[in-house]
């Protein structure tokens, strides 16, 4: 990540204000680690410098999670204001932050909620100024999506478990769903109730893979090299790929702060998945 990207504009406007309060400057910014090795630093020490006034932690969080809060935002219909809201939401956390307040270990959790609740505000601001005389519009309730899961992710789950094979969708289905046993479908398998939990873990490890490949896929891509070597992030991640792809992949993110962009996200939603 570059330095100028770690020195993000905390907000989409220059008076440098946040919720009716104005930041001062500091003069004196307390020690801070050096850049290099606070991209090496987890998001629970980041957010630990950031409450001890190092506003560079804050900018590698910044960093890490722009991207994918920027898709996030556009997602939940606020495609023309997305860069406004994402500006906003990692405002208002920094704000809270040099206050004691804010995320204690999720950053990234946090922030998604944050930029939902900003997205529902301005939609409610547009639905309250909206001009009519229609009496079914005006009582017509206003979705705003899933607080936990938004409507991407629905898509990404769906896409992901169809994207598999028959064999698998059943078992996953009838175990995880359905609540059967594996040998309530050993016979109709025609294989034993041991080969049965083998099939499910490997039909929830494919599960796990399509459903990072699915966040790759909705990225949009550069060129058919950045096409292929996003293609291998969810086997490079999950340790899955040969040393060849390996060295490919990670020679190629280290020159390219796009794909690096989306390899961060995936590895965090790789940790979740586990």
């Amino acid at each position: 990540m570059s330095n100028q990207k770690r020195n993000m504009q905390l907000h989409p406007h220059d008076s440098g204000e946040i919720q009716g309060q104005t930041v001062q400057q500091q003069d004196h910014q307390p020690e801070c680690t050096a850049l290099a090795e606070l991209d090496q630093l987890d998001d629970i020490h980041l957010i630990e410098r950031t409450r001890e006034g190092c506003t560079d932690a804050f900018g590698e969080l910044y960093a890490r999670y722009e991207h994918s809060a920027l898709r996030l935002a556009r997602h939940l219909g606020q495609r023309e204001e997305s860069d406004d809201v994402v500006s906003e939401a990692f405002a208002r956390i920094f704000d809270l932050l040099q206050r004691g307040k804010g995320p204690q270990e999720a950053f990234r959790a946090y922030l998604y909620t944050a930029i939902r609740n900003e997205c529902a505000r301005r939609a409610r601001a547009v639905q309250r100024v909206r001009p009519t005389d229609d009496d079914a519009v005006i009582d017509r309730a206003v979705d705003l999506g899933d607080a936990g899961v938004d409507q991407f992710e629905r898509e990404s789950v769906r896409a992901a478990y169809e994207s598999l094979p028959v064999r698998w969708r059943t078992v996953l289905w009838q175990l995880d769903v359905e609540g059967h046993k594996p040998q309530d479908l050993a016979d109709d398998l025609g294989i034993s109730p041991n080969s049965v939990s083998a099939l499910v873990y490997r039909a929830r490890s494919g599960l796990r893979e399509a459903y990072v490949q699915q966040h790759v896929n909705a990225e949009p891509v550069g060129g058919s090299y950045h096409l292929e070597i996003r293609s291998k992030l969810a086997v490079v991640l999950r340790q899955a790929a040969s040393v060849r792809d390996q060295e490919r992949v990670h020679a190629h993110l280290a020159t390219c702060e796009k794909c690096m962009a989306v390899y961060l996200e995936l590895r965090d939603i790789v940790g979740h998945v586990a």
